[in-house]
């Protein structure tokens, strides 16, 4: 007898109901969040999008509903579980969600949109921490962010999962970042970011351009490292996703059978 084929969760969830369960999606937006974090909290960024917009998440391993899984992914289990889709497709990624998006963006290939690459300078190598940076130097880290609740290293669970989480997350992006070096898409990028954003070298923002053979835009706004998060700059952030999500074909979107 063969043995049990390994239950594998799914690495992608809808972050919504389908607001027309019987029709099929007309195009389809991918988030992959920031370091140490889950997709719902960008629900209420990109909650609000057309109905025939079907709005995935990425759910890496030992953040919310994966939170008992022991942390930690290769960056081919993430290209991996992307799956295979005939939908058009815009990727959108927050700080290492950017550089996991590129690659994503690269494997989607004809069927992506576009590419919007939030809070994060185009990586040819390791930023500055790795998995093996000191307790102290990734809370430090954290705190240049400006999204860390003080109360959260107060409580050692919440302290020894956040720092397991980001050494997973520190060693995935410098793995993305070195194999993303060269990398290019036939997609165009738009590039957001905080102006006051301390994790970013804002000069570097252009270079984003030289991984797209369809052109770059960089926008920059009020804010820090999560000031995509701020309702003053949320129009702003989601009408970028709704232009490039409008450059998919038009299609008679049909009743599922």
């Amino acid at each position: 007898m063969a043995p049990p084929t390994p239950y594998t969760p799914p690495w992608w969830s809808q972050l919504r109901p389908q607001l027309e369960p019987d029709r099929t999606p007309r195009v389809r937006l991918l988030v992959v969040p920031h370091s140490g974090g889950g997709p719902n909290r960008y629900l209420r960024l990109v909650g609000g999008l057309p109905a025939d917009v079907e709005v995935l998440g990425l759910t890496l391993p030992g953040r919310e509903r994966r939170l008992t899984e022991p942390p930690g992914a290769t960056l081919e289990e993430v290209i991996a579980n992307l799956g295979t889709t005939a939908l058009p497709t815009v990727v959108f990624g927050h700080s290492l969600g950017a550089t996991l998006g590129l690659h994503l963006a690269h494997a989607l290939g004809e069927h992506c949109l576009g590419l919007v690459a939030s809070g994060q300078v185009p990586r040819g190598r390791g930023g500055r921490l790795s998995e093996q940076s000191s307790d102290e130097d990734i809370r430090l880290l954290l705190e240049l962010g400006g999204d860390l609740p003080p109360e959260v290293f107060k409580d050692e669970a919440w302290r020894t999962a956040l720092l397991s989480n980001m050494r997973e997350d520190l060693k995935l992006g410098a793995e993305a970042a070195e194999r993303g070096a060269e990398l290019r898409i036939d997609a165009p990028i738009t590039v957001l970011c905080g102006s006051e954003d301390r994790l970013v070298d804002s000069a570097a923002l252009a270079g984003w351009g030289a991984h797209s053979t369809a052109g770059c835009e960089v926008q920059v706004f009020p804010g820090g490292h999560f000031a995509l998060f701020d309702p003053v700059n949320r129009p702003r952030f989601v009408k970028a996703i709704e232009d490039l999500l409008a450059t998919a074909p038009t299609l008679v979107n049909t009743r599922r059978t």
